[in-house]
């Protein structure tokens, strides 16, 4: 099997093993409600608005042609795009809570292949910017911790 091919295989899934790790959560209802400690008057303030922060993310496949294999991105969504014309973009706005803003938040770009001049199947090169700032390239797979 060819290296690319393989380096696909496994990013791809990587990805899908990232979108399964949603935390689970418990349906059982508690037996008895704990008793609340803390007053309106010791709770801190907090102002959701302000705590969120806006970063507009660029995935670009660059290359010629049509990608020879499907585009897989995990961006605002996770997606798929199957014989795309290159060069591909997709720009989405990501809103970052106060958590996303510290920890992260990981954008991946999957690109496929492409074939070369020879009609080989060749990583298709890949770029991540932010708010216009290059922050990721390379070829094959491309990936940002946003913050």
């Amino acid at each position: 099997m060819p290296e690319s091919r393989k380096m696909t295989i496994a990013a791809l899934a990587m990805i899908m093993a990232l979108a399964g790790c949603g935390g689970a959560t418990d349906t059982a209802a508690p037996s008895e409600a704990a008793p609340s400690t803390a007053s309106a008057d010791t709770l801190p303030a907090t102002d959701d608005a302000s705590a969120l922060a806006v970063r507009q993310v660029k995935l670009e496949v660059l290359g010629e042609g049509t990608s020879a294999q499907p585009i897989v991105y995990h961006l605002d969504t996770n997606g798929t795009e199957n014989d795309a014309d290159l060069p591909w973009s997709k720009t989405a706005e990501i809103e970052l809570t106060a958590a996303e803003q510290k920890a992260g938040r990981l954008i991946t770009l999957v690109s496929g292949s492409v074939r070369d001049a020879n009609g080989q199947f060749q990583p298709a090169a890949c770029r991540i910017t932010v708010d216009g700032e290059k922050v990721a390239s390379g070829k094959g797979t491309c990936e940002h911790l946003l913050k």
